[in-house]
Formats: C-alpha cells, structure tokens, sequence
C-alpha cells in the first residue's frame, strides 16, 4: 500500500490530462474504487447534498464491459463530499461532451472507462508526478490515512469504504494508528491545570461526594 499526501494528491490530480483530474481527486476523497467510480452517472451525484451514490459497479473481463452490484449490502452506499469537490465535480460535468451516455466519467469518445485507462493516462501522469509504484487503489489507502490522521471514527471510515465491519479497517490499516495513543494522552490536560470545575483535587473526587464503603 501507498499514502499519498494531500500535496501529492494535487501534484497527480494535475499531472494527469484534465478530462480526469476530477477522477483522481473524488477517488483520494471518497476512497471509491476505480469500478464503482467508472460506474458513477450524473443521476448519482447529488450537488445539493454533497454527496455520491455507489449503486453499481464497472468490470472488464476478457475486453468485455460489463456492469453489476457491488457484492455486499454496506458497497451500496452514499459517500459525503467536501463542499470543494462538489464544485470540483459541477465543473467537471458543466465540461462533459455530450457522447459521456451519462457517465460521470466516461472514455474519451464516449462509453465507459476501459483498462487502457490506465497505460494511456494513469502511468504517464504518475512518472510526471509522484512515481512509481503507484496503483489507482492506493487513492482509497491514501483516503483512509487522511481519514486516520484527522482522528475519524474506524465505523465512519468502515462506512465511507463499503466494509461491513470495523475489524476489517483495523485489520487492514491498524498500523496507521500507530502514535495516536500517545497523541491522544499528550492531550489530556494536568487535573491541576485545568478551570475550576468544583473538583477537590487533593483527594480526586468531586468536593460534596461521599464514596460508598465496601
């Protein structure tokens, strides 16, 4: 797996040809897979809520398109945007040829993404950019450490993902908490540091409060 910065992310999203710029930053923002989002229509992208609809997938097999479910319940989902990707996308769709069949990211030409997408366009702009090795998947890695570094909920983050289960993230990505322990005790404040709050310090209960004898 590879953690993308967010200036990295930029540095990709603006290599990359401009038709997919917007592709690149919803995939390190959303954490969808390439599938779900080469599967995306303009009817699941809701600018007034802030939010995109994974309904269906995309897959390539033997060069032949086809598109289905995802294969578990919690993969149907809704994922929450940050208010300037929503820009991000309304321009994007305000650009698209008409030949998109109302794909939010179609091929050039019209028609669905293909696996050539990846030679043709992706490869190139991460030379020019960040480096190699460096998959599309790793946008949904790189969406999780963002997630993980702003202090998310492992069930928010299991959510934004389509994971059933929480386990699942902290199985996956619990390397990434690594730290945050100690993060999370440096910002326990010294009782004695803290406003007043009626607490007899001295003796560690509150003043007025007889503990129970046992």
């Amino acid at each position: 797996m590879r953690f993308l910065s967010p200036t990295e992310i930029q540095q990709l999203a603006e290599a990359i040809h401009p038709r997919f710029r917007a592709l690149v930053l919803t995939g390190a923002y959303t954490g969808a897979r390439f599938g779900e989002l080469a599967a995306l229509r303009v009817d699941d992208f809701d600018r007034e809520a802030h939010h995109i609809q994974i309904l269906r997938t995309l897959s390539e097999v033997n060069g032949h398109l086809h598109f289905g479910e995802p294969k578990t319940r919690a993969a149907r989902r809704r994922v929450t945007l940050p208010s300037w990707l929503t820009a991000t996308l309304t321009a994007h769709l305000d650009e698209l040829p008409s030949e998109s069949e109302g794909l939010i990211f179609p091929a050039p030409g019209g028609g669905a993404l293909r696996r050539s997408f990846r030679k043709r366009y992706w490869k190139p702009a991460i030379v020019d950019s960040v480096g190699e090795p460096m998959r599309f998947h790793d946008l949904r890695h790189s969406h999780v450490a963002l997630l993980i570094e702003q202090g998310t909920h492992p069930a928010v983050i299991a959510g934004r993902l389509g994971h059933t289960s929480v386990k699942t993230v902290l199985d996956v990505y619990g390397h990434l908490y690594d730290g945050l322990d100690r993060k999370a005790a440096e910002g326990l404040e010294a009782p004695w540091l803290m406003p007043s709050s009626g607490r007899d310090i001295s003796r560690g209960r509150p003043k007025g409060i007889e503990l129970e004898r046992r």
